[in-house]
């Protein structure tokens, strides 16, 4: 596990930050045939991370080969770590101690000391992607790098290390794809669905794993761009809605199938009560997928345009859509976080139902328990096809995003949203404004902007929110 770590990572040994501290070991005997490591050292993944963050960690002996080790935390209340080296951090803020003890030679033990940190709340410019992206997907590793994938620009795939900072290819699509989904499976591969390449919407699918690259699995049941997926418990897939073609007075369909991982193939699974575009899928903690908003059309001429304030509920064990809830304001192109108390946060979007704009500012909280909406307060600007992560201490950073009253229509600011305040803090990028970027939350709990367009093509901008 510790060589594959390290090739997917670039390991940059002691120089990643973390010390490692040596405990020579004494007596004891390895397998018949593997000699027993003289010297044990415990290797970090990341130097600093946030409180609530992660970190991977290993032992090895004097030679650079992985050995066996039990890890714990020094500290009574400094955090757990797992049986793999997986260290969660507390959080409260301060400096803990790791220790790997070697299961091969008795009373071999090593120490590293790791940071956790509150949030800073600031931007650092980050090495540039190698492809220039927009409308792309950004999806976590289980070795904590990132896939970039598609774009209106490029089939090319690409990685993030967080360990160096650098973009590293992984392959090609073979096609460029964009307004797909992206939906991680068991075992951390990353299905990529649907989207559209020219003016063909796509019913294919690709799969991607860390060292086999792409590959084709079963074709959609229908031709989606701009739909919306959500991963299951039991680890399926759900596709939701979305554009069956380009161009105009294009109806959405309320059409909705599942991806099964054992079989490589997707079947038809019911349909919404509204065909949706630009709408959202949450799973909630029961297992059901929350459903909000979108709007029926691209309608740029003839047809009536509608945005729905509807909400419905999908439940995999039936199959079925049911309504929920209603928000206080329809919109699409807004954002879904799940909270860490089960609630969802609705954030922003295109809204019909404000005079003298339609980007809108509010901020709405879905209750399971309740299946209401209630309102959460506003942002500090209003965004459209913006991003929002949850970070690792309940807040969530709201990023860009499409805005009015900036004098661009693409936003360069930022927010952090606490949800127990109702309250937001701004900053600013100096690097760029954009939409229809990613922001993905690392391991360590830092995010990674990434892409996006500043009202023209794709860019290969990213930055670091820490």
């Amino acid at each position: 596990m510790a060589d594959a770590f390290r090739s997917a990572q670039v390991f940059l040994g002691v120089g990643v930050g973390l010390g490692s501290i040596w405990a020579c070991g004494g007596g004891g005997s390895g397998a018949v045939g593997t000699p027993a490591p003289a010297a044990l050292k415990l290797l970090p993944a990341s130097g600093d991370i946030k409180v609530g963050g992660a970190l991977q960690v290993w032992a090895e002996d004097a030679q650079g080969h992985a050995v066996p080790a039990a890890f714990s935390v020094v500290e009574l209340q400094g955090g757990t770590m797992d049986a793999s080296g997986r260290y969660q951090a507390p959080f409260t803020a301060g400096t803990y101690h790791l220790r790997a003890t070697s299961g091969q030679v008795p009373g071999a033990v090593a120490e590293a000391p790791v940071k956790v940190s509150a949030y800073l709340a600031s931007l650092a410019p980050a090495a540039p992607a190698q492809f220039t992206r927009s409308d792309h997907s950004a999806t976590l590793l289980p070795d904590g790098s990132v896939l970039l994938a598609g774009g209106m620009e490029s089939s090319q795939l690409e990685r993030y290390l967080p360990a160096s900072g650098t973009f590293v290819p992984a392959g090609d699509l073979g096609t460029r794809r964009w307004a797909h989904q992206a939906s991680v499976l068991p075992g951390g591969g990353v299905l990529l669905t649907g989207g559209v390449y020219g003016v063909n919407v796509l019913s294919t699918a690709q799969v991607f794993e860390i060292g086999t690259g792409p590959r084709a699995v079963g074709a959609l049941t229908a031709t989606r761009m701009l739909h919306a997926a959500a991963e299951l418990a039991d680890g399926r897939v759900l596709l939701a809605g979305g554009l069956p073609a380009t161009g105009s007075d294009v109806y959405a369909t309320p059409t909705a199938e599942i991806f099964n991982p054992a079989t490589g193939m997707f079947t038809p699974s019911g349909s919404m009560a509204s065909p949706r575009t630009g709408h959202t899928a949450t799973r909630l903690p029961d297992g059901k997928i929350l459903i909000a908003g979108g709007r029926n059309s691209t309608c740029w001429y003839g047809c009536p345009e509608l945005t729905w304030a509807s909400a419905e509920l999908y439940d995999p064990a039936t199959g079925t859509f049911t309504p929920t809830g209603r928000m206080a304001q329809a919109r699409y192109g807004h954002t879904a976080t799940p909270l860490p108390d089960g609630r969802v946060l609705i954030a922003g979007g295109t809204t019909p139902d404000l005079p003298d704009t339609d980007v809108s500012p509010s901020l709405e909280i879905y209750d399971p328990s309740t299946g209401t909406f209630t309102a959460a307060g506003t942002m500090l600007r209003p965004r459209s096809h913006h991003t929002a992560t949850l970070l690792t201490d309940g807040r969530i950073l709201l990023a860009h995003g499409r805005t009015q009253g900036e004098g661009s229509l693409a936003s360069a600011t930022l927010e952090v949203f606490d949800p127990t305040l109702a309250k937001s803090t701004l900053l600013t990028s100096d690097l760029t404004t954009r939409y229809r970027h990613t922001a993905t939350r690392l391991l360590s709990g830092d995010v990674l902007l990434a892409g996006g367009t500043e009202g023209g093509g794709g860019i290969k901008l990213t930055e670091v929110f820490r």
